[in-house]
């Protein structure tokens, strides 16, 4: 995959089958127009290209409502590879971005910047100053500047709209079961292991302690069954996130404690993979409960394991 920060000058494809939009989370809807751009490159013997943002686009419109992201962009780049796009582009969203019109939009990006064959998006997409364009504005835009253009209608789960809010709100619920159907793979996040306090084992229970991506959204507080990628291996493992209220840190942490494995993980990127939500995150009144509910729950996740296996 080719990939390329701005557009500082057109750059030059064969007959480009373009997408653009945020794609975080690069859930099942998003498959389906990535899908779709693959198979309309395919026929024309064009090239797929798939435009994004960074930062987020909500960084400069409206930071309150940014609250983490389900797909930072380097775990974002990885998944565009290994779903086959061929060209990402990533544009700086600033002020100049912010305020171009529609029209402009659509002229200097797309078709001067990018020289765009064919345009796919979906049904709910907005561009330009003030989100001011829309699927229809594009479909016309499409006429006069000569490119063809399809909508993909929204893909909906169980009668419900699949969208990045909606699972957002469910990785924030804890709720990472349910988040896995619409994302069409569980969800995850990426860190390197990094030195704790090594509380973990003193009780009997190391743990791999995770500095995740800065902008990274975190599952509910709480302890989660889950599995760690690591050198094309995946470990079992029981993960917490909080602040460990027994012995009363303040800063929130993602600690795994995989089952078996004493291998020295330092200074390794790792994905923590998540499965399902045990419980609550509890202060517990001594260590000995503590390593009973840890016990506890390193054998629900040895019984999910082996029913799957």
């Amino acid at each position: 995959m080719i990939v390329l920060e701005g557009l500082k000058e057109r750059v030059k494809f064969d007959r480009p089958v373009v997408t653009i939009g945020n794609f975080d989370g690069l859930h099942i809807g998003h498959q389906r127009i990535i899908e779709e751009v693959k198979e309309k490159a395919r026929e024309i013997g064009g090239v797929s290209v798939l435009v994004t943002f960074d930062p987020h686009p909500l960084t400069l419109l409206d930071p309150k409502k940014i609250r983490g992201l389900i797909t930072p962009l380097p775990l974002k780049k990885r998944i565009l590879r290994e779903a086959g796009i061929e060209v990402l582009i990533i544009l700086n969203f600033d002020e100049n971005l912010r305020e171009l019109e529609p029209e402009e939009f659509v002229k200097s990006l797309l078709v001067e910047g990018i020289g765009v064959f064919g345009l796919v998006l979906g049904w709910d997409f907005r561009f330009g100053k003030g989100a001011k364009g829309d699927v229809d504005l594009l479909q016309k835009l499409s006429k006069k500047y000569g490119f063809f253009f399809k909508k993909i209608d929204p893909v909906t789960l169980d009668g419900e709209k699949v969208g990045s809010n909606r699972i957002r709100k469910m990785i924030e619920e804890g709720d990472v079961k349910r988040a896995k159907d619409f994302l069409g793979r569980p969800f995850l996040v990426t860190g390197k292991v990094i030195y704790g306090a090594g509380m973990g084992r003193k009780i009997g229970f190391p743990t791999a302690n995770i500095a995740t991506y800065e902008n990274q959204l975190l599952p509910k507080n709480g302890v989660y069954i889950t599995e760690i990628e690591f050198q094309g291996r995946y470990l079992p493992s029981v993960t917490n996130i909080g602040f460990k209220p027994t012995f009363g840190y303040k800063k929130i942490s993602v600690e795994t404690h995989i089952l078996g494995f004493y291998e020295d993980l330092y200074g390794m990127e790792l994905d923590v993979i998540f499965h399902q939500r045990l419980r609550d995150e509890k202060a517990f009144n001594s260590l000995d409960k503590l390593k009973e509910a840890i016990r506890d729950d390193v054998a629900k996740a040895e019984e999910f394991f082996s029913v799957r296996s």
